[in-house]
């Protein structure tokens, strides 16, 4: 698992949802081993994040419950991560057990995309949701400029 964080005054600071939750949950005084890798552009992908995270609360909060086996199924934030990064056309097929293939969604890691390729992601990215979520269907219908100020507005309040 990767998580981000900032260098602060203080020492590291948690930089996305994920890392403050999870350094929430240890104890004052943990040791914790981190393997330091510094971010190419951290702020661009805090950019594609704070835009994926619009797209599923909107989503999420529209999306019909249904059942699997008597038990609710809840939408699930990474989840809709790993099908938005599909459905721009960033991933690879891998074969199951079963023998069929599957589809995975492509590393966000810096090591596995450089800088290039995640501007396309994110560009692509952008025209998923407006396909797919910001349609007039799922919720309202927004414009890609509309998508993109709102994303920038985001990240702004977050910084």
């Amino acid at each position: 698992m990767d998580l981000i964080f900032q260098k602060g005054a203080t020492g590291l600071l948690p930089a996305c949802e994920e890392a403050t939750e999870w350094l929430r949950k240890k104890k004052i005084g943990a040791t914790i081993l981190v393997e330091p890798r510094e971010m190419r552009n951290g702020a661009f992908f805090r950019k594609w994040w704070a835009l994926v995270k619009l797209g599923y609360d909107y989503w999420s909060e529209n999306a019909q419950t249904i059942e699997f086996k008597g038990q609710p199924v809840l939408p699930d934030f990474d989840r809709f991560r790993k099908d938005v990064t599909i459905s721009a056309g960033f991933y690879h097929p891998v074969v199951n057990l079963k023998g069929e293939v599957r589809i995975e969604a492509e590393s966000l890691k810096w090591a596995s995309m450089t800088e290039d390729r995640f501007e396309k992601l994110y560009s692509a990215t952008v025209q998923v949701l407006l396909q797919r979520v910001f349609n007039g269907n799922v919720c309202q219908s927004w414009t890609e400029e509309q998508l993109r100020s709102v994303a920038e507005q985001i990240l702004s309040f977050a910084a």
